[in-house]
């Protein structure tokens, strides 16, 4: 039978990998009673410091790896990994989500059908807020309306399959990053931290934005942040990992800039009460602009390189 990996990328995830992980495995359940597919699940620890590991093991299904280097090393290490007659494509989902029952099988069959698409994707669907904050209530709906828009961004990589992954490598990246100035925020030498930014881009430059996908089934549930420190440190993760993106391969900068933009156009429509919790939403978004120019400067120009470049967004990770 064809087997698709299934890989789960962990780095201190012990409070969220066990309902990722029972979720996981009966999706698989799910889906091999009704195609002719296997799922190979790899759990891969990167740079785990915390019981994560023990959560892996209690899933009798699941294979354990390690790597180190981060979210793209860990990917590259499951697949790699990898035995079995391989499908055309693979699977990558992250620790701290839940899959529904038919997400894997929704993603399968979409692409067996449809050989165009490159990527498939769920629905995303944000789980109620535990705060009972204004601000966590406007993060919510912003979420669950997927910021008012009606066209697409690039993928979201919570819960994707993909055909030909590839990203490139920091070893492979040498020549390009020896190119660059050394800027001690941007950090060009840690290579691609951010896959699903990066594979957007290069999906729609080689493909075109048909190529990516969402399914009409399966779900994907999700914590997303309720805070102004979550909230500010997931703009700095993707607005620094765009910047990035735009000095070492700008190539993709047009893509980004003709699909990856988008618009409220559906605000007018929505309740008063969804108008005023985006209006909140943006107050604190300029916010997170603000604190986010501010340190760029500061860490330029005052005292080097950022203690964490990439802080975790911890209140997303427990269930």
């Amino acid at each position: 039978m064809t087997s698709v990996p299934v890989i789960v990328c962990a780095k201190n995830e012990e409070r969220a990998l066990g309902p990722t992980l029972e979720a996981l495995v009966a999706a698989c359940e799910h889906a091999e009673a009704r195609s002719s597919f296997t799922y190979d699940v790899r759990v891969v620890l990167d740079d785990t410091t915390d019981g994560t590991a023990a959560v892996a093991r209690r899933h009798p299904r699941v294979t354990i790896h390690e790597s180190r280097g981060g979210k793209v090393e860990a990917q590259r290490t499951g697949l790699r990994a990898h035995v079995g007659a391989p499908a055309s494509f693979a699977i990558f989902c992250d620790a701290d989500v839940r899959p529904s029952e038919d997400a894997l099988l929704a993603l399968t069959r979409l692409l067996a059908a449809r050989p165009e698409i490159q990527v498939a994707t769920c629905r995303l669907r944000p789980l109620p807020p535990r705060r009972r904050t204004p601000l966590a209530a406007a993060l919510h709906t912003y979420n669950l309306r997927r910021g008012f828009s009606s066209s697409r961004t690039w993928f979201n990589g919570k819960l994707f399959a993909m055909r030909a992954w590839d990203v490139p490598s920091r070893a492979a990246l040498t020549g390009r990053i020896a190119a660059l100035p050394v800027d001690p925020f941007y950090d060009f030498a840690a290579g691609v931290v951010i896959d699903d930014i990066f594979l957007s881009r290069a999906t729609v430059l080689a493909h075109g934005h048909a190529a990516l996908a969402e399914t009409t089934i399966g779900e994907v549930l999700f914590r997303a942040p309720e805070t102004w420190r979550g909230m500010n440190r997931y703009y700095r993760r993707m607005r620094r990992e765009l910047e990035r993106l735009d000095v070492m391969f700008p190539e993709t900068a047009q893509a980004h800039r003709d699909f990856g933009t988008r618009g409220a156009d559906l605000l007018p429509e929505a309740p008063f009460r969804e108008r005023v919790h985006y209006a909140l939403f943006s107050s604190a978004l300029v916010v997170c602009r603000a604190a986010y120019v501010a340190e760029r400067a500061f860490v330029r120009h005052m005292r080097g390189a950022p203690r964490d470049s990439w802080p975790a967004i911890e209140e997303t990770k427990a269930w």
